[in-house]
């Protein structure tokens, strides 16, 4: 049972910065690498080996790819199933039958109990991505399981994850220094300002009255929720029904979209690098929580710039003999393992997935 004497010890401690919502999308085929990990304890279940090159008649190579491709996403659904349980010790309720942000179908993220709701998994479409959303609760459990520094190692280095959905990073204060008006006397100063250049971010109050006189709710919301960074300002201990006690609660509560996935490597920095408001609660030196590096895009384009001066004409005639079978010339060329899958299967040829996302980036920026 939470006391006055509780948060009168809480009000004296450190604030940490802790991580209350987080959600990440990654490629179906990506669990392909889980074995590499170093979870050399865990079974991962094996992808099977293409044989249906073999199989000389149209119609029954046909079939027999189809049964491959069965097969290896029953196998990529349990290494799903698996790096949640192992790796954020999480387990799946059944499939409801309805989708999710674009989705086809999804299900319920459980603890390892399977009592309490940690979040929502989207499957199906999407171009063949998973997405994964956990919400304050299963945070709070998840990085029980798991510090930030290794999930950023497994999102980056085994699925491949560069840029987060969604990451919201709040900080509860018990003084009463950084509460709504605090805020909003900082919003007139411009600290919620992300650049010296264009509009800053609108203000909004958010107070509920009792006939009484009594304050119900009380928050302050800076930008909107379609932005890149959208503020939550409000008193928490109304939210959670704690009216009675004489202590002061509220959470400062940033909701960031598509930054990049290195904020979880140091979620304090991070949160302080956002704005001159975020730096004056959390005293870490900030760092910032751009999608990619602007230099690291314009490094790859100028790579595809010199192989399409440098080799070219040579690709253009290599294409040429297998009749413009991309797949099959550029399976020839390039050095991967023999993994049939990862050419065949999904009939698609393209860029990495890494290399597509800075591209992208580029071109936006």
């Amino acid at each position: 049972m939470l006391s006055e004497h509780h948060f009168a010890d809480m009000a004296n401690a450190e604030r940490p910065v802790l991580i209350d919502h987080l959600a990440f999308s990654f490629k179906f085929t990506e669990l392909r690498h889980c074995h590499k990990s170093d979870l050399s304890s865990v079974a991962w279940c094996k992808l099977p080996k293409a044989t249906y090159q073999t199989v000389t008649n149209q119609q029954l190579r046909a079939i027999a790819l189809t049964r491959y491709q069965d097969a290896v996403r029953e196998a990529l659904t349990d290494r799903l199933a698996t790096f949640l349980f192992h790796v954020m010790g999480l387990t799946c309720s059944p499939m409801r039958g309805r989708g999710l942000h674009g989705y086809e179908d999804s299900c319920v993220l459980l603890d390892k109990t399977g009592k309490v709701e940690c979040g929502l998994l989207g499957i199906g479409g999407n171009n063949e991505t998973v997405f994964v959303q956990i919400n304050g609760r299963g945070c709070k459990y998840v990085f029980e399981q798991i510090d930030t520094f290794r999930l950023h190692w497994w999102l980056t280095q085994i699925l491949h994850v560069f840029t987060l959905s969604r990451l919201d990073l709040a900080v509860d204060d018990y003084s009463g220094c950084f509460d709504c008006k605090y805020a909003e006397m900082a919003w007139r100063e411009g600290a919620f300002r992300t650049s010296v250049r264009g509009m800053g971010p609108k203000m909004n109050p958010h107070r509920v009255i009792a006939p009484n006189g009594d304050l119900l709710e009380e928050a302050t919301i800076v930008g909107s929720r379609q932005s890149a960074v959208y503020w939550r300002v409000y008193n928490k201990k109304l939210e959670q029904g704690l009216n009675k006690l004489a202590i002061s609660w509220y959470r400062n509560e940033v909701e960031l979209k598509k930054c990049n996935v290195d904020a979880l490597l140091n979620p304090a920095a991070s949160f302080a690098g956002i704005c001159a408001f975020a730096a004056s609660i959390e005293p870490s030196e900030g760092i910032s929580i751009k999608r990619l590096s602007k230099d690291a895009c314009l490094d790859l384009a100028g790579r595809i710039r010199w192989v399409r001066r440098q080799c070219g004409k040579a690709l253009s005639d290599v294409v040429k003999l297998f009749n413009g079978d991309t797949r099959k010339a550029f399976g020839l060329l390039t050095t991967l393992e023999q993994d049939p899958f990862e050419i065949e299967d999904y009939g698609k040829l393209a860029l990495p997935d890494t290399y597509q996302q800075l591209i992208n980036v580029a071109l936006e920026n």
